[in-house]
């Protein structure tokens, strides 16, 4: 019973702390993305799944069979999956400082202002 308990609460813990700030930003968002960056996240989202159905289905048959070589797999699976996650997010914040920089460079053309500046000169 306790160790269904230690899997709901890593579950749990889980969940927060990948999907709160996918949520926030979701919320903050006042950036129109690409339907790529959406792929991409669809994408993301599904390797997430995958690796963290993984890791639970590994552990909690561990736990059940206080088996040692399914709890090394386990690890290495949490592993994989802990640096998917953070190549994710910082894929995911490139794309979206990549987006913010090309809205700043479309309100904010120097040419343009060179072009006013010499014609104000001449």
């Amino acid at each position: 019973m306790s160790s269904t308990l230690v899997l709901l609460a890593l579950l749990i813990s889980l969940s927060i702390a990948v999907v709160f700030p996918e949520l926030q930003f979701s919320r903050n968002s006042k950036v129109k993305i690409s339907s790529e960056y959406e792929i991409m996240v669809n994408k993301q989202r599904k390797g997430f799944s995958v690796l963290g159905l993984l890791a639970l289905v590994s552990f909690f048959i561990a736990l059940q069979a206080l088996s040692v070589p399914i709890f090394i797999f386990h690890l290495i699976t949490d592993v994989i999956f802990a640096l998917y996650a953070y190549l994710s997010f910082q894929v995911r914040s490139s794309a979206i400082q990549n987006a913010n920089i090309s809205i700043v460079n479309k309100f904010n053309n120097p040419e343009e202002n060179n072009i006013e500046l010499l014609k104000q000169a001449v």
